[in-house]
């Protein structure tokens, strides 16, 4: 039996994974490589994955979100999540100190720590990157699709400048609290989000996760506080919870996380009752808690 069972999503990046496969499979002997036939099968091979050391992701973040899910419901607790990263954004990357580079990955693969890391869901369902409420949302489907055009910082930053324009604004209530004239929400346990804006929360405990929103801003103020967020400087508002949290509007707003959409407001919020066992670089591996830059 190999150690490592590696999923690899031939869609990401316009089929980077698939382009590197030759070269994965001649790095990484001791893999067995599976390239899927859509997103689905990547949660299914890692919730039946038997006998391996770690299941691993080979793709973008919509990749990491389904095969580290998978992990989650698997019966085997000691089962390890692993990442080569062939995506657009490599924000759960950056969060971990896992490289992007492929032969620095599998490195890791081999010789990395395990972190178990505090995993959030979202009406249940697990997520491991940000939770974008309405502007997000759009952002990061329009994202989606210009990166592979444009790269990683214009498509994003061109996704925002438009949803900027158009001006949108929400009310939520958070737990019962309205917050109103809401331009920007997200929740997350990461300091990076998509693909090199930085939020700048607090250090977090275990069981906690921030918050953070834009709202009573202008077009202008939108403009400045996408500016702050490229250079990592603190703005917006930021609440730390812990618990479930129930999030909810009047008005139809869509819900992202991980890079995919999944539906719209409400959503319950809360921390999953276990943890994910993440193979990280040896120096990451006693760090749990800290927000990376």
């Amino acid at each position: 039996m190999k150690r490592f069972l590696v999923l690899v999503n031939p869609l990401s990046h316009g089929g980077r994974s698939v382009r590197i496969l030759p070269r994965l499979r001649t790095l990484l002997p001791e893999g067995d490589f599976v390239a899927l036939k859509n997103i689905e099968d990547a949660s299914r091979f890692a919730r039946e994955a038997k006998g391996y050391e770690a299941v691993v992701a080979c793709g973008g973040d919509g990749t990491i979100n389904a095969v580290a899910g998978g992990v989650l419901e698997n019966s085997d607790t000691s089962l390890k999540v692993g990442v080569i990263y062939a995506g657009t954004s490599p924000d759960f990357c950056s969060a971990h100190g896992i490289p992007t580079d492929a032969e620095q990955a599998i490195a890791v693969l081999r010789n990395g720590a395990v972190r178990e890391i505090p995993v959030l869901t979202a009406n249940g369902e697990p997520f491991f990157c940000s939770m974008n409420l309405g502007m997000g949302a759009a952002v990061a489907e329009s994202a989606n699709r210009l990166r592979p055009k444009f790269g990683d910082f214009l498509g994003t930053l061109w996704a925002v400048l438009r949803e900027v324009v158009r001006d949108r604004r929400y009310d939520l209530k958070v737990n019962g609290e309205k917050i109103c004239n809401v331009a920007h929400a997200l929740v997350t346990r990461m300091s990076r989000i998509a693909g090199g804006l930085k939020i700048a929360p607090p250090p977090l405990a275990d069981d906690e996760y921030a918050l953070w929103f834009a709202k009573d801003v202008s077009r202008f103020g939108c403009l400045r506080i996408v500016w702050n967020l490229y250079r990592g400087k603190p703005c917006g508002e930021i609440r730390v919870l812990s618990g479930k949290t129930a999030i909810s509007s009047n008005v139809s707003v869509a819900l992202e996380y991980d890079g995919d959409p999944h539906g719209s407001l409400p959503v319950s919020v809360d921390l999953f009752q276990n943890r994910l066992r993440l193979v990280v670089p040896q120096n990451e591996g006693e760090c749990r808690c800290k927000n990376r830059s």
